[in-house]
């Protein structure tokens, strides 16, 4: 009843903000929602009370919109791995500000179990060790699984070394009796499946 009443679906990003903080600053009202989230309280010129109740609006929303993030989205073609991750791993793709490797656990259908975060920093091969990435997978029971790591520059061109990792997951992958089905790069500037790439 309240959502309808307020009609928010119509109102701007800019109305939205000033229901969210109970009023209008000019410094927020100028700037786009993705400007705001990279922004910090003194640069938005906000109260800590006012930034805390953004902040909180922000996250809610982002809580809200994950439960319908493609869970049940059977991955079977690397156009529907990268369409799934651009859905799954959006807030990564928009606000990671270093390289962070998943594995998005299958079941026998190719559909998502679960989602685990295995390192943070730079990708490379010596980082990225095949206990901790097919750990998480035995435990789910995984017919399959997803590689995915982001590109904070925003271009989401494999490198040699994505592609060196790849290789090695998905050769131990066959001993270990689970399927590599891709490996994913998300960046600001699209989804690249390797599998495609290469």
């Amino acid at each position: 009843m309240l959502w309808h009443s307020y009609k928010v679906r119509e109102k701007s990003d800019q109305e939205l903000l000033s229901m969210v903080l109970r009023t209008q600053f000019s410094r927020v009202a100028d700037k786009s929602v993705h400007e705001i989230v990279q922004a910090g309280k003194a640069e938005l010129g906000l109260t800590d009370i006012a930034y805390a109740r953004l902040m909180a609006g922000i996250e809610l929303g982002k809580r809200v919109a994950e439960p319908k993030a493609n869970y049940n989205t059977k991955i079977t073609s690397p156009q529907l791995a990268a369409e799934f991750c651009q859905v799954h791993f959006a807030r990564l793709i928009a606000e990671g500000l270093q390289e962070e490797f998943h594995v998005v656990t299958l079941n026998t259908k190719h559909r998502m179990i679960d989602s685990h975060l295995i390192t943070v920093g730079t990708l490379d091969a010596s980082l990225v060790h095949a206990r901790e990435v097919f750990r998480p997978a035995i435990r789910d029971s995984s017919s399959a699984i997803l590689l995915v790591h982001n590109h904070p520059s925003g271009d989401p061109t494999p490198s040699r070394e994505d592609q060196t990792v790849t290789e090695h997951l998905t050769k131990v992958g066959t001993m270990v009796g689970i399927t590599v089905l891709d490996h994913v790069v998300v960046a600001r500037e699209g989804c690249v499946s390797i599998r495609e790439y290469g």
